[in-house]
C-alpha cells in the first residue's frame, strides 16, 4: 500500500511512491463537439469494471478518485449521438496513480497523449522496446499459420517466434533489473517474470532486490505469496497433498498413491495443446502402468459432460479428478497453475522430482526417472 511518510523520509523516496491524496484525470478532446460521456474502468478481481464516469462538455472532462497503488485502467468515450459504438469503442488503456494526470487528444481518445503518471510513462517506454518484437511475431503467425507443419518456411518461422518470445522476456527482465525502485518494475516482475512456469530458485533473488516500500506494498505482498505458491511445484520439495472428487463423484486423495511414482497432469477438455499432448501421455502410461506408476489428471473444466467426454474420446484410462471450477480449481490454485498443460512427477516418497515433461520424449524421460 502507498503510505504517507514524514517529510524527511518522503524526500528519499521516488516520486511514484510518494503519498498523494488522490488522482485527478483532466481530459481534453478538442475535436469532440457532440454530447458525450467518459467512463473509467479499473482492474478489480482480475477484470476491468466501470468505477466512475463523467459528462464531456465542449470536449473537456474530469475524473477524481483515490488508489492504494497504481493500476491498469481504461478510459472509454461514448458519443451519445453515435449508434453502434460498442462494436468499435473509442477507448484508451493506461496506468493511473495518485497524481494530477492529463489526457489530451484532437479527435479520438485512443490517440491521446498522457502526462502525469509515472507508471504510464515507464510502461510506454517498455512498450516501445517490445512492440516491434510483438509485431514480428504477429506477422510470422499470420504468414505461416495455415502452412502445413512440414513446410520448411513454417519451421523456420516457428524458430523465429521462439527466439522473439525469449527476446521479449529478456527485455522485460532487463527493465525489471533497472527499475527496482519503481512500481512498473515490480509489476512486470509479478506478471511477466513470474510467468506460468517460473522457477522460484532462479527468480526469487530478484524480488529481494526491490525497495522495502515496494515489497511491503499490496502488489509486493501478492508477489511474495505468488513465489511461495510457486515453490509448491518446485522439484526437490515434498508434494502438497490434496483431495478432490473423481468422475464417479467419489473423493480421491493424492497421498493414497504413496509408494508409487505419480504424474499429476493439469489439463482441460477445451485446451487444444492438452488434447494434442494426450497421445504422448497415453503412450507413457501404457508402457509404465505395470511399473509402480500412476497418473492423476486434474481437469480445469467447468462442465462434467465435456470433461467426461474428452476422457472417453482421448482414451485416458487413469485417475481423473476435478471440482469443476475451471481456473478456480482448488488444486490448481494451490499449486499456482495458471496455464495448461502442466504436470508434476512425484516419487514414491512424495517428493517432486520433475515437472512439465512433454512431447514424444515423455516416455523416455519417464523411463529414466521411474526406477
Amino acid at each position: 500500500m502507498i503510505k504517507t511518510y514524514i517529510l524527511a523520509a518522503a524526500c528519499c523516496l521516488p516520486v511514484c511512491l510518494m503519498a498523494q491524496k488522490g488522482y485527478t484525470i483532466s481530459g481534453k478532446i478538442s475535436g469532440l463537439k457532440e454530447p458525450a460521456k467518459v467512463y473509467l474502468a479499473t482492474v478489480q478481481s482480475g477484470a476491468f469494471k466501470d468505477t466512475d464516469s463523467a459528462d464531456i462538455k465542449d470536449g473537456v472532462f474530469q475524473l477524481n478518485g483515490s488508489l492504494s497503488e497504481p493500476t491498469q485502467a481504461i478510459l472509454r468515450v461514448k458519443r451519445l449521438n453515435t449508434p453502434g459504438e460498442r462494436y468499435n469503442p473509442d477507448q484508451l488503456g493506461l496506468f493511473i496513480e495518485n497524481a494530477p494526470i492529463t489526457v489530451t487528444a484532437t479527435d479520438s481518445i485512443k490517440n491521446a497523449t498522457v502526462k502525469g503518471s509515472v507508471a504510464e510513462k515507464e510502461n510506454r517506454e517498455l512498450e516501445a522496446l517490445t512492440r516491434p518484437l510483438t509485431n514480428s511475431i504477429i506477422r510470422l503467425n499470420n504468414e505461416f499459420a495455415k502452412k502445413p507443419k512440414e513446410d520448411e518456411g513454417r519451421k523456420k518461422a516457428s524458430d523465429s517466434v521462439t527466439y522473439l518470445v525469449a527476446k521479449i522476456k529478456d527485455t522485460r527482465l532487463k527493465f525489471v533489473e533497472s527499475h527496482l525502485n519503481s512500481f512498473m518494475g515490480l509489476y512486470n516482475y509479478h506478471y511477466y517474470i513470474l510467468d506460468s512456469k517460473f522457477d522460484p530458485a532462479v527468480v526469487e533473488p530478484i524480488f529481494h532486490k526491490f525497495s522495502a516500500q515496494l515489497k511491503s506494498s499490496e502488489l509486493g505482498k501478492r508477489t511474495a505469496e505468488k513465489i511461495e505458491i510457486g515453490k509448491r511445484r518446485q522439484a526437490g520439495v515434498k508434494v502438497t497433498d490434496f483431495t478432490q472428487n473423481d468422475l464417479n463423484d467419489k473423493p480421491f486423495k493424492l497421498s493414497s498413491l504413496r509408494g508409487k511414482y505419480v504424474l499429476v497432469d493439469f489439463w482441460a477438455s477445451w485446451c487444444v495443446p492438452c488434447r494434442a499432448e494426450n497421445p504422448n501421455v497415453v503412450k507413457a502410461y501404457q508402457e509404465l502402468k505395470g511399473k509402480n506408476f500412476e497418473i492423476v489428471g486434474v481437469s480445469l473444466d467447468q462442465g462434467k459432460a465435456a470433461w467426461e467426454g474428452a476422457v472417453q474420446k482421448d482414451g485416458l484410462p487413469w485417475i481423473h479428478v476435478s471440482d469443476l471450477n475451471g481456473w478456480q480449481n482448488k488444486v490448481a490454485l494451490m499449486y499456482g497453475i495458471n496455464s495448461v498443460p502442466q504436470n508434476l512427477l512425484i516419487n514414491p516418497e512424495g517428493m517432486i522430482i520433475a515437472k512439465n515433461l512433454r512431447g514424444e520424449a515423455l516416455t523416455d524421460k519417464l523411463k529414466e526417472l521411474v526406477k
